[in-house]
Formats: structure tokens, C-alpha cells, sequence
């Protein structure tokens, strides 16, 4: 889903200073209206002491009501307003589940009327069981009228058959007479990685190892394209100069993960 920015809202964003200087100008209008002379306003004045405080606090207020109005809004909700929306849609937040994977399931679930068992229809379904991460329908897998789900764990690894068991039972409520529904866990698809690293004097390199693996794993969660490129970039962690000898499934192209599949790393480090 392409990124919303949120809002300028300048109104809603002045700052203390900005405040009291409206005051202050208010403050000196006023008093040449009466023919009057005009306070000092400058910092250490009393003037100042006394409205300096209040521009503070309505400053705030106004960065309190722009969180809050932003709230109602699905794309920039966190939290127990994230949660509200679920109510909202009768889509309760999964256990563990972290805010950004919630909203994407939520907004997917604005944009979508529920289905008459369409292959995304299945998708959404599947990914909306407790501990399902990812689902990928594909139709016809082994003959007409038939749906194959592949699902992962919240971790992006293939699904337990204890998962699989589950995530069946619940489609099953769903599925269509005349659709044959199985759900299974999803492939692995080996992903192989060897370089050769240049290393800071410093360097350990169980630990830049470790690191560059943390990386290459988030890069390639979910993923269906892996590019040679992309994953050399990654090798760039701490303690790292350069590297060479980098070789992808013991090539230098672009990968393609199976519809049915998720990639499983595999790091061979040498310096």
C-alpha cells in the first residue's frame, strides 16, 4: 500500500513564541485604543512572566487536538484508536499483532466488500486468524472451482499443522459449495548468501554476521522479487568497509519466490 502523508495543518501548529506574540500585539493594540501607553512585553517583563506560561500551554493543546483529529483517521491511527477502528470494521486486532500489520488489514478490509469467495476473498480471510502473517490464494491448483491456501506464521516461516488445522476450520465457515478449499503451509524457498566481507580492524565478525542477517531476513519477509542489488546493499552494517565474492543462490541475478513459498536464509560469511 502506497505510504499517506499526513497533513499540513499550520494552524494547529504554532509555536509558544508565535502565541505570545499575537498576545502581546492584542495587548498593545488594545492599549493605544484607550490612548493608553502600551505594556513592555519584552522577555522579564511582567507581562511576560504572566501570558508566556499560557502561550505554553496552548501550544500544546493545539499539538493535542492535531493527534487527536488525526486519530479518527485510519492511515495515521495507533494504538487504542487503531483499535476503535477495529470495532468500527468487526475486526478485532490478533494477539501480538503490532499496529502497522492491524491498519494494513484493517484498510484492506475498507476496501474490500466481503467476497463471494474470490481468491483475495480467501486471502483476507486466512489472514485474518490469529496467528496467520501472510496468505496467498491461487485458484485452480488442481483442478476447476478449486482454492489452494498457502499461509505463514507471524514470523513469516511456514505454518504449523496446528495453524493450517485452524485456518481450515475457520475458511470452512466461508467456503463456498462449490469451491474445494484446502489450506496448507506455505514452501520454503532456499535463499543462499555468500560473501566475502572486508572488516574494520575491530570488527567481530559473529556479530556483523548476526547483523547482516537480521537485515537480509526483514528484506526478504514477504517478499516475491529478491534483487541481487538490493541484498548486497545490506552487507553495510557496523564494522563492515567492503565486500566482494558475493554470489545469490551461487549466481548474481534476481531471485523469484514461488506464490506458494517463503524464503528461508541461509548466510555463508567468510573475511
Amino acid at each position: 500500500m502506497a505510504t499517506i502523508d499526513k497533513p499540513e495543518m499550520p494552524i494547529l501548529r504554532e509555536s509558544a513564541d508565535q502565541i505570545y506574540q499575537r498576545m502581546a500585539n492584542r495587548m498593545i493594540a488594545l492599549a493605544q485604543a484607550r490612548g493608553e501607553t502600551p505594556p513592555a512585553t519584552e522577555e522579564g517583563e511582567i507581562f511576560y512572566d504572566l501570558e508566556y506560561p499560557i502561550a505554553e500551554e496552548i501550544s500544546e493543546q493545539q499539538q493535542l487536538l492535531e493527534y487527536g483529529f488525526l486519530q479518527r483517521f485510519l492511515p495515521w491511527a495507533d494504538g487504542d484508536f487503531l483499535d476503535a477502528n477495529g470495532v468500527f470494521f468487526g475486526l478485532p486486532r490478533n494477539e501480538g499483532e503490532e499496529d502497522d500489520a492491524y491498519r494494513l488489514r484493517l484498510i484492506d478490509r475498507a476496501r474490500t466488500e466481503e467476497g463471494d469467495g474470490r481468491r483475495q476473498d480467501y486471502e483476507r480471510w486466512a489472514r485474518n486468524v490469529d496467528g496467520v502473517g501472510g496468505a496467498v490464494a491461487i485458484e485452480k491448483a488442481r483442478h476447476d472451482l478449486s482454492i489452494d491456501v498457502y499461509i505463514t506464521d507471524l514470523e513469516g516461516q511456514p505454518a504449523t499443522s496446528e495453524l493450517v488445522a485452524l485456518v481450515q476450520t475457520k475458511l470452512e465457515d466461508k467456503r463456498k459449495a462449490l469451491h474445494d478449499l484446502q489450506v496448507f503451509p506455505a514452501s520454503l524457498f532456499a535463499v543462499n548468501v555468500a560473501v566475502r566481507l572486508i572488516l574494520r580492524a575491530d570488527a567481530v565478525i559473529e556479530i556483523v554476521q548476526e547483523q547482516i542477517t537480521t537485515q537480509i531476513k526483514t528484506y526478504l519477509k514477504g517478499r516475491s522479487q529478491i534483487v541481487y542489488q538490493q541484498v548486497g546493499t545490506l552487507f553495510f552494517v557496523d564494522g563492515v568497509d567492503d565486500f566482494d565474492s558475493y554470489t545469490l543462490n551461487d549466481g548474481e541475478v534476481n531471485l523469484t519466490v514461488p506464490a506458494d513459498a517463503v524464503a528461508s536464509l541461509s548466510l555463508v560469511v567468510t573475511s
